[in-house]
């Protein structure tokens, strides 16, 4: 990956934070770690460089990079970690940066920045309207009209907070290997599991979409994205768009607006 400026988004969530490599419009490479508000800025730099090299990606050949964070505490060690890293200074998400997406809410600086860069993203790559579904620690569903505006979200828990929370409440149920049913009529503890918690969680995806589409002008694209897509993907009815990596190319095309259109 020779002679070309590359660009790092950075999307940190409540679990995992995705980095992101684009050539251009282009996303060359694209990494996952855990996030750790344990971690150091120093420990976050050893990972970051790490897994560049490991790739045979020079740290010099970037230009800039991109961060978005949903993680307080996290947030300053990885704009330290990617200045140390790159050489660069990172642009961060944050209230005032332009993003050419209008926010019809009671307080849009309580939109999370993880939100947004969807929206973003949404535009960028999909037609417009859409709703978009992240599938992580918390299911987002985020409405975004033809014109570019986010017209409100829905939240609710995760298909894994809601399995880890059952199993930790319920005595005698186990964690399970969350995947595709097998039956809805469960015949062992497992299967019963598994059925409830995947069609269940699948219902709730949805009707979520069909009471925002009810509220919308014109009938949306639904877009699924996020680390869970597997597990959901072949049991809902209303999702007909899987992107998994539409976070990192709403940063990209944020970076874009803000750095690029600068100079």
């Amino acid at each position: 990956m020779n002679g070309g400026s590359l660009i790092l988004a950075v999307d940190c969530g409540n679990t995992n934070i995705k980095f992101g490599v684009f050539e251009g419009s282009e996303l060359k490479k694209q990494f996952r770690i855990q996030t750790d508000p344990a971690k150091t800025s120093d420990e976050y730099y050893v990972i970051l460089r790490t897994l560049l090299l490991a790739d045979k990606i020079e740290p010099s050949e970037f230009q800039g990079a991109i961060l978005s964070s949903v993680v307080p505490p996290v947030l300053p060690l990885l704009e330290r970690a990617i200045e140390k890293t790159l050489g660069h200074t990172c642009l961060t998400v944050r209230p005032g940066i332009k993003t050419g997406v209008a926010i019809a809410a009671e307080n849009p600086k309580e939109l999370g920045s993880d939100l947004l860069c969807l929206a973003v993203g949404a535009h960028t790559r999909h037609e417009l309207p859409a709703i978009i579904i992240s599938l992580g620690t918390a299911t987002a569903f985020v409405a975004v009209s033809e014109k570019t505006e986010i017209l409100g979200v829905a939240i609710a828990p995760g298909i894994l907070t809601g399995a880890r929370s059952l199993a930790s409440g319920a005595a005698k149920l186990p964690e399970i290997e969350l995947a595709k049913p097998s039956c809805a009529l469960g015949k062992n503890t497992i299967q019963a599991m598994r059925s409830g918690i995947v069609y269940g969680f699948s219902g709730l995806v949805d009707r979520v979409c069909i009471e925002m589409s009810k509220e919308m002008k014109k009938q949306p694209i639904i877009i699924a994205t996020g680390g869970l897509l597997n597990i959901i993907s072949q049991t809902t009815i209303s999702i007909n768009r899987y992107d998994p990596f539409l976070s990192l190319y709403g940063l990209k095309a944020l970076y874009d607006k803000n750095v690029e259109n600068s100079k």
